[in-house]
């Protein structure tokens, strides 16, 4: 065993584990190779990737394990490999790189430094030969070589102008002072242009589920009963359910659609993804009532019980979308082996309804999309709805048990602080929405893990494997983290939540906020100092690590009366203002803060005890509907340190509204508190549920059934039973 594989087999990342054999010299990033590179005088390979990129491991296969090309690596370059799981702020610098170099980024980054970390030549993937119109990775690597050791000079001022780009992306300049509601208008009207009226999403190409634009069109709708806003909504959130980037066996998102129609993704499943749209489909789910938005978030959180959860209650990080070397061949189906395992007759009713043909989709196998209607499979087979229904559930029934004796897709076991934090929020927004009691000991069971083994001496570790932590958390871990821990105790109404969830935030404080120009940076004081420092307030595949920390400071301000948290979510916001009228689609999280902001929120204190039909009768009723405005307490026998629970008590379940400016005398019972709160919109569109008309269908057919058979009975002398119902 050489050196080189000896030292990424001594780390603990499953993306860094699978390039340990490689004849390529790689280090890990941190100080060793970077004072190499620096005594040396070197250029620095940078490779960064993650373990469920199918194209990292295109690259991998075709020039990492390329004796060849690793001599010409090993002898021009150190050859450093991050995850950029491990290292998001890593990741972001030289992501900024790269786009200013090219003009687009992706995955895998691969990226050319001088010896100070400075970058001057990149791109993505490169192929081992010249094709798909990309050099092939030798000549890249022999014009990086050149241009550093020909020219060092030029190649330094190069890299430092670039980096004086990359810095001046964090200078806000001065604002135009547009008021928030046409900040947000402005926003929603960039994104109704975009929308792609007849396949859902935004956009004619790839389609990507950005949640965060979704978020902000909820909330606007909620606050002025946009028809039109809605309609996206629905329109893109059901083609997303129905289409093949919704895995329609086991449950999970996956990453985003290669195509416009939803139908073939890219097959890595990421639990940020999927955190984040089983809280949006909540959210719908609240606002519309309609099964699909329950649905796909059980299904969801099914799949993150089943094959994501460690054992103690943590979430693994992703899912590969390759198996034996091929993307999607776990997810995906040949047609006659769907023939042989249902049989002639329910393969034909199968196949139609879930869009298999005998080409297929990809590489000869079909994508499961939700092709046609039960309703109109049925009318088309000429068979009841209740037996088209039979079949296609137990049709999905056998073909996942058949799924699950395959070669199986490797999980990256790592667990990731952020992206718990939102799962951990959508587990626990699963709880108060749907009432599942479940969700909310699953939800607690991995925040406490994430305290007890992440959160030490005041500080957050990022990764978690086994056994060990590591890595100082960057501010992505503080804010998402810090967000479930306000969210678990707005639906657990425990106080140690609310506690917790301070220290996180002043420790946030602490370590990461900008005192000259406002905001949070990428990077804290513990991290290794980078070649720049980032904010990066856009939303990109996840939210706005300064989204999610400005929305949390305002959820905490307004829950603990302390006014520091308030202003720093307002300093947060008004620190990107002229970024947003730039260009408001690119923050609709920050712009979900600044609605969350400008509008008076609806506060509901529960008093007296937490058992009982009255306390659960009035908890269902105000999670019945769309509030994203709302702060929930609850006064622990009048002795509650949060000012809003001051002095309300009672012997009996309780609650006391304020809401616009106006509280209400306090109400015991669910119809009297329903009869409190401000009306949701009404929705006027005519949203079309499926599945409850088929149910109705269906109940209606074996009405019928029961009639014929119950004058049979009485023609044949046969009574029923009189106790029968």
């Amino acid at each position: 065993m050489s050196d080189q594989s000896a030292r990424l087999l001594q780390e603990s990342s499953p993306y860094l584990l699978q390039h340990a054999t490689n004849p390529v010299d790689w280090y890990p990033w941190g100080g060793e190779a970077l004072k190499i590179a620096k005594e040396k005088n070197k250029p620095i390979f940078l490779s960064i990737g993650y373990s469920s990129c199918h194209w990292c491991h295109v690259m991998a296969r075709e020039c990492f394990e390329n004796p060849e090309i690793a001599q010409l690596m090993n002898q021009w370059f150190v050859n450093i490999k991050v995850d950029r799981e491990e290292y998001p702020d890593v990741d972001a610098v030289y992501m900024k790189a790269l786009v200013e170099l090219t003009g687009q980024g992706g995955w895998p980054l691969s990226i050319f430094l001088t010896p100070d970390q400075k970058p001057y030549l990149g791109g993505t993937y490169f192929p081992p030969t010249p094709k798909f119109n990309r050099p092939g990775f030798p000549q890249i690597l022999e014009e990086a070589y050149k241009l550093f050791s020909d020219d060092p000079i030029q190649t330094d001022i190069k890299s430092q102008n670039l980096l004086e780009k990359i810095h001046l992306q964090n200078k806000a300049g001065k604002s135009l002072g547009v008021k928030p509601n046409k900040l947000i208008k402005g926003a929603i009207d960039i994104l109704k242009k975009r929308f792609d009226e007849e396949y859902g999403g935004f956009g004619s190409g790839m389609k990507f589920p950005e949640p965060m634009h979704y978020t902000l069109m909820l909330r606007y709708w909620a606050e002025t009963g946009d028809e039109e806003t809605l309609h996206i909504l629905d329109k893109s959130l059901t083609k997303m359910a129905e289409g093949g980037v919704f895995d329609q066996l086991g449950g999970g998102f996956h990453r985003y659609s290669t195509d416009r129609f939803w139908r073939v993704p890219h097959f890595e499943k990421m639990l940020y993804d999927n955190g984040l749209l089983a809280k949006l489909f909540l959210d719908m789910f609240q606002a519309t009532k309609q099964d699909i938005y329950r649905e796909i978030p059980e299904q969801i959180f099914f799949w993150m019980e089943s094959e994501m959860t460690s054992q103690e209650g943590a979430f693994f990080s992703s899912q590969d979308a390759d198996t034996e070397g091929k993307e999607g061949v776990w997810y995906t189906w040949e047609l006659k082996e769907v023939l042989n395992l249902l049989g002639p007759k329910h393969a034909k009713v199968f196949s139609k309804a879930f869009g298999m043909t005998p080409k297929g989709q990809l590489d000869g196998r079909n994508v499961l999309h939700l092709n046609m209607k039960v309703e109109a499979l049925a009318d088309m087979e000429n068979i009841p709805i209740f037996e088209a229904d039979h079949i296609l559930k137990k049709g999905k029934k056998t073909l996942f048990e058949a799924r699950q004796k395959r070669a199986r897709p490797d999980t990256d076991k790592k667990i990731i602080t952020s992206w718990n934090g939102l799962m951990i929020t959508a587990l626990a927004t699963g709880y108060s929405v749907l009432g599942e009691e479940k969700y909310i000991k699953a939800a607690k069971r991995c925040a406490e893990f994430i305290w007890s083994e992440q959160w030490k001496d005041g500080k957050l570790y990022r990764i978690y494997k086994d056994g060990q932590s590591s890595i100082a958390g960057c501010l992505e871990d503080y804010a998402y983290f810090f967000e479930a821990l306000i969210t678990l105790y707005e639906t657990s109404l425990q106080s140690e939540w609310v506690s917790k969830a301070r220290q996180v935030a002043d420790a946030m404080i602490e370590e990461f906020w900008d005192k000259d120009e406002g905001g949070f940076f990428l990077s804290g004081k513990l991290r290794e100092q980078l070649v720049a420092k980032l904010k990066n307030p856009a939303d990109e595949a996840m939210p706005s690590a300064n989204a999610i920390a400005s929305m949390a400071l305002l959820k905490l301000g307004r829950l603990t009366g302390n006014k520091t948290y308030i202003e720093k979510s307002e300093e947060t916001v008004k620190a990107f203002q002229v970024f947003m009228e730039q260009s408001p689609v690119a923050f609709t999280g920050l712009l979900s803060t600044l609605s969350a902001s400008d509008l008076s929120p609806t506060e509901v204190v529960f008093a007296g005890p937490k058992e009982g039909t009255a306390f659960d009768e009035m908890w269902k009723v105000l999670h019945t509907d769309y509030r994203p405005n709302k702060v929930v307490v609850w006064s622990e026998n009048g002795e509650s340190n949060l000012p809003l629970a001051e002095g309300k008590n009672s012997i009996e379940p309780t609650v006391y509204v304020c809401q616009k400016g106006t509280c209400h005398p306090p109400v015991n019972s669910a119809k009297a508190l329903d009869r409190l709160l401000e009306r949701p919109q009404e929705i006027r569109l005519n949203i079309f549920d499926e599945n409850k008309k088929n149910a109705q269908i269906l109940e209606q057919e074996q009405n019928n059934f029961m009639g014929v058979m119950g004058k049979i009975f009485q023609q044949s002398g046969i009574t029923r039973p009189s106790n029968e119902k």
